[in-house]
């Protein structure tokens, strides 16, 4: 592979690098501009076709499998330094040009959010693999109740604790559940994790190991909200729909349209469709609440248990959690002060 500096900033991130010979097998490539140590690259190959490959060593496990995708093919080839080796995207139908871009651009996001070189690995096969079962379902079933649910916590927690704090694209860059990593919020190194329960359900549950683990970050917070059904025309009810189009409202009142490219896309990985029709499933939310998940607080994490026990889902009661649970205000001061950190 031959990676060549390219020589202007264009919205095509494959302009600008030359063609191989044809009967060549060499791929022109140049390292993604992005703040990542991950050897991600924009690429094309002598038959012109565009490519976005992620480069690393051969050692890293890999445990996804490779997705089968219309108009891409994925493959993993030998690397040029034989101790490395690649997967390689390459679009095949030239005119899904603009939406291989987008598509790009996700899994380089989520990739960058790997802190080892494994962890980029599964994130930028997990993001391929999300994309992988959107473009062949086509979404056509709308999101379940749960799913309602979960949105609608996550999006409380944007429009009410980020976005007042951090501006419009800084807050929806935060909003890192969509992009497969293990907390829903991350704002530097401080971590949210939000849940919405019902009223009188006093557990919440965490479907992996890695939710409430927080190794990685200064302070890790379980923000719950309580969303339940309501009847059609109930004070106060709202459906996903009209949360969604509130928040996005807002971002759009700023004139930021790349926030709003953005929250569109983060929309769209979770699963949310503004076609879909939720006009029948109205929400009202009641009680938020916010506890430190700190040394102590009832959970499970990877340490735990042996290499080879993954993928654990268990419920944590929150009448046990008493004693960690602070003021939203403690939210909006830590994310104040991460903000001036950096």
């Amino acid at each position: 592979m031959t990676t060549r500096p390219l020589p202007m900033k264009t919205e095509d991130p494959w302009e600008g690098i030359s063609l191989p010979e044809r009967a060549s097998r060499i791929i022109n490539a140049r390292r993604v501009a992005h703040s990542t140590p991950w050897g991600l690259y924009w690429a094309v190959d002598a038959d012109r076709n565009i490519l976005l490959i992620l480069e690393y060593c051969k050692g890293v496990r890999r445990t996804r499998r490779l997705p089968t995708l219309r108009g891409l093919r994925v493959e993993v080839q030998p690397a040029d330094d034989a101790s490395k080796e690649r997967i390689v995207i390459r679009l095949t139908d030239r005119e899904q040009r603009g939406i291989f871009f987008r598509l790009c651009q996700d899994i380089i996001e989520a990739t960058a959010l790997g802190e080892t070189e494994e962890q980029a690995v599964e994130r930028f096969l997990a993001r391929t693999l999300r994309w992988h079962r959107l473009l062949q379902s086509g979404r056509e079933n709308r999101l379940g109740d749960e799913e309602q649910k979960g949105l609608i916590g996550e999006l409380t927690v944007l429009e009410g604790h980020l976005l007042p704090i951090l501006g419009t694209e800084d807050a929806v860059r935060c909003w890192t559940d969509p992009l497969d990593a293990p907390r829903d919020f991350e704002i530097s190194r401080i971590h949210v994790e939000a849940k919405a329960r019902s009223s009188g359900i006093s557990r919440v549950i965490i479907s992996s190991e890695h939710q409430l683990e927080s190794g990685d970050c200064d302070t890790l917070f379980l923000h719950v909200t309580e969303v339940v059904s309501a009847t059609e025309g109930a004070t106060g009810a709202f459906t996903v729909t009209e949360i969604a189009n509130r928040i996005r409202s807002v971002i759009a009142d700023h004139d930021d349209m790349v926030a709003v490219d953005l929250f569109e896309e983060r929309l769209n990985a979770v699963g949310f469709d503004w076609n879909d029709d939720y006009s029948d499933k109205p929400w009202l939310i009641g009680r938020e609440f916010l506890y430190d998940v700190r040394e102590g607080f009832p959970r499970i994490t990877s340490v735990m248990f042996p290499v080879g026990v993954d993928n654990v889902r268990y419920a944590v009661s929150l009448p046990e959690c008493e004693t960690f649970r602070v003021e939203l205000a403690a939210l909006a001061t830590a994310i104040a002060g991460a903000t001036d950190d950096t």
